[in-house]
């Protein structure tokens, strides 16, 4: 058996009161790895012939993590495979796993919320002729699947 890791890219998705934005999600590392370490959800065990015909018996186990590389925080696949395992195999894992951070695991670690602040603003009510503060809170979201942008790589294919 040997250790097969698949890497993808991550976003934060940012929401508050009154508008959604992403950005990267450097800043919110440390929450995504604390949050993943608690998360034993093996995926291997939901793999089937969907993807392909012969990855998901060699596959022996599929935990979820994330990793630095260069300066950029990735999702990253930490798979026990048999060792007659091919690239084919890869290529079906990869459209596995693609579909679990779009549709399965993904999206539910999507709706964990990694981290919550509040910004202040002091603004002026010129009608009251006095300043006040608005106060806006925002919560930081970690997508493993986008729409624009995703990828999906072997460790070799990401660190050539």
């Amino acid at each position: 058996m040997k250790t097969l890791k698949i890497y993808n890219t991550l976003i934060a998705r940012i929401e508050c009161d009154y508008t959604d934005f992403t950005k990267g999600a450097e800043e919110y590392a440390n929450e995504l790895e604390e949050m993943l370490a608690h998360d034993d959800t093996d995926l291997a065990e939901y793999a089937d012939s969907y993807h392909g015909n012969s990855y998901y018996k060699k596959l022996h186990e599929v935990r979820i993590s994330a990793e630095w590389y260069n300066g950029r925080i990735y999702g990253v696949a930490k798979c026990k495979v048999d060792d007659d395992w091919t690239e084919q195999d890869t290529a079906e894992l990869k459209e596995y796993l693609t579909g679990q951070y779009a549709d399965g695991i993904g999206e539910s670690l999507e709706q964990r919320e990694v981290a919550r602040w509040t910004e202040y603003e002091e603004e002026y009510d010129e009608y009251e002729n006095e300043p006040y503060e608005t106060e806006t809170t925002f919560c930081a979201y970690i997508s493993f699947w986008q729409s624009e942008g995703y990828r999906i790589m072997t460790e070799q294919e990401l660190k050539g």
